[in-house]
């Protein structure tokens, strides 16, 4: 296509989306606070731009991926000082549905265009081409934006014409990773109390019929007691999105009895320490409380 790529937030799944998009021969421009975040894309063809103002002067379509809606806000000041109408931003961050739809309601009327895309799937996940996205916005700006999403995502679903309905998908989707998480880990102790090994225990429930896409992925991390990917980040993601996943069943009086359990779980891995690696350490956390003594594996 065409149309300048800008990508505002170049951390775990922005440089993702980012790194994939140039792959595809796509023009992208990026932008990230950390410098060595747009450094990391100089040999794929990024070009950086000075600040997010500058970024959204010279972009057509507008990703942002970014960690807070402070964040959000901030940028969106950036971008509507661009003054662009018709410009398309499209957001991938995870966030309350009801900020996705202030965002919205804000850039509308600037003439803006925000698509509400969160993305499901850890940063490992998007960067082999993965990931699942959940769009929910003007439909045609959905359809413009198609050959995006096809650039860095497996699937993409149009959820519906209301800013929020793709995040509130998302919602869904993370408290099954979250659940799905845990229960891996629980699986994983168990085994290993009845004498099984962990690298068995993975290889043969991953063809069973329980497997699961967190089985696969974070349950071989479990297998090996290496937690070290994520760099610290997926413990502080997974607590942001316990805050918005509570709030909302909350909001809509939905019972959540799983997630309350695996949260609980995941709370007492940080409280033991191993909130500096990914949420699949949540599995050493109950084999300890179940005496199950085995090393990390440790840098």
């Amino acid at each position: 296509m065409d149309e300048t790529i800008g990508v505002i937030g170049l951390g775990p799944m922005g440089g993702n989306i980012a790194g994939l998009l140039l792959q595809k021969q796509m023009h992208v421009t990026g932008f990230d606070v950390d410098a060595d975040c747009m450094a990391a894309l100089d040999d794929l063809g990024l070009t950086a731009a000075a600040d997010a103002a500058a970024l959204a002067a010279d972009a057509d379509i507008i990703i942002t991926s970014l960690p807070s809606l402070a964040a959000l806000d901030d940028v969106l000041t950036h971008i509507i000082s661009a003054d662009k109408p018709g410009q398309i931003v499209i957001e991938c961050s995870t966030l309350a549905p009801e900020d996705k739809e202030a965002a919205a309601a804000r850039l509308a009327d600037a003439g803006q265009i925000l698509l509400d895309a969160p993305i499901s799937a850890p940063p490992a996940m998007l960067a082999k081409g993965m990931a699942s996205i959940h769009i929910s916005g003007d439909r045609a700006a959905y359809e413009k934006c198609l050959p995006v999403f096809e650039g860095f995502t497996a699937s993409n679903f149009f959820i519906g014409e209301t800013a929020g309905l793709g995040s509130k998908m998302k919602i869904l989707a993370n408290y099954l990773v979250h659940v799905h998480v845990t229960a891996a880990a629980e699986c994983m102790t168990l085994g290993q109390k009845a004498g099984l090994d962990p690298e068995l225990i993975h290889s043969v429930l991953t063809a069973s019929a329980g497997t699961s896409k967190m089985l696969e992925i974070r349950g071989a991390m479990m297998a090996k007691s290496d937690y070290r990917e994520g760099g610290g980040t997926m413990f502080k993601v997974f607590e942001k999105d316990a805050g918005i996943i509570t709030e909302f069943a909350a909001s809509v009086h939905a019972p959540i009895d799983l997630y309350v359990s695996s949260r609980q779980k995941m709370n007492s891995a940080i409280a033991q320490g191993l909130g500096h690696l990914d949420t699949s350490a949540v599995c050493k956390a109950i084999e300890s409380a179940a005496g199950v003594d085995r090393d990390l594996v440790e840098d």
